[in-house]
């Protein structure tokens, strides 16, 4: 925060860092899961020297060295953003990251709500309903997080620092809610931080909440890679660059026709593959 870092060390010593000037002009940034080798002078300030190579890098949430991101979402308030959700799935599969898709606040939900996620998501990657207020499924998640690098990702008000307090009470975060004249999430956690949960011989990041996210530098014919659910039935394309969306004789579309994909799925799918041609015609306008 303002350009300082909070540096743990292998005994649990926690230093209050800055970054060495070649950084900025080397155009590197230190990241929260970021291993480091650091200084201290005699009056017992810190310089980050070193970065140690990264397994991989988030660009929003910005994090490193992540073993598996929970993609929380609410049933209620705000509702849902499956768009944002897909588009973290695809970001985490691109890092070798595993996805974990957690729907908080399942006690207003109704089975029929439930269900219908489960039936969406329930061949993408593994998905959790749970309450923070109602301390459902906490210890189904809590397994998950044990001896693994965590980020917690999502809109803002989805019940992020409520589901890490109701996990460990001792960490006291901050929490906040939905704006009554917008009815979107108040931003409560405004940096990156990494908690150790030593118990767990794990770490998590509690992030900032957003409600938007491009994907990168993707390139529109290596998105479907990332839809496991589109894989089985793109062998049935008629031609071996088919992304998908327009081309004809598409096994994808077929699968989608015939209820094999879920056509909400598909539909954010070619969401996604829009921004990406609407991105790269920007790139050489």
């Amino acid at each position: 925060m303002g350009g300082f870092y909070t540096v743990r060390d292998t005994k649990g010593s926690l230093f209050e860092c800055r970054a060495c000037g070649r950084f900025r002009k080397e155009g590197v940034v230190p990241l929260p899961g970021d291993y480091v080798e650091f200084s201290t002078d005699e009056n017992g300030s810190g310089y980050i020297e070193t970065l140690c190579p990264r397994r991989n890098a988030l660009t929003r949430p910005r994090v490193a060295n992540i073993d598996m991101v929970v993609i929380v979402a609410s049933f209620k308030k705000p509702k849902p953003d499956l768009l944002l959700c897909d588009k973290l799935i695809v970001e985490a599969k691109r890092n070798s990251i595993i996805p974990l898709l957690v729907f908080n606040k399942c006690d207003v939900a109704d089975e029929n709500e439930i269900l219908a996620l489960r039936n969406e998501y329930g061949n993408v990657c593994e998905m959790l309903t749970v309450s923070a207020l109602a301390g459902y499924g906490l210890n189904d998640l809590k397994e998950y997080l044990k001896e693994r690098c965590t980020c917690f990702a999502g809109q803002s008000a989805v019940g992020k620092s409520s589901l890490l307090n109701a996990l460990f009470p001792w960490l006291t975060l901050k929490t906040g809610g939905l704006s009554k004249k917008t009815d979107r999430g108040r931003h409560t956690t405004r940096h990156a931080e990494m908690l150790v949960l030593e118990d767990l011989c794990a770490m998590v990041v509690d992030t900032p909440g957003f409600s938007f996210l491009e994907t990168g530098n993707l390139a529109t014919e290596q998105l479907w890679h990332y839809y496991s659910d589109f894989a089985p039935h793109a062998e049935s394309c008629r031609f071996v660059s088919c992304i998908h969306a327009d081309e004809p004789t598409c096994g994808v579309k077929q699968a989608v026709e015939s209820g094999l994909i879920n056509k909400n799925r598909y539909q954010r799918y070619l969401t996604i593959i829009n921004e990406l041609k609407d991105r790269r015609s920007r790139e050489y306008d």
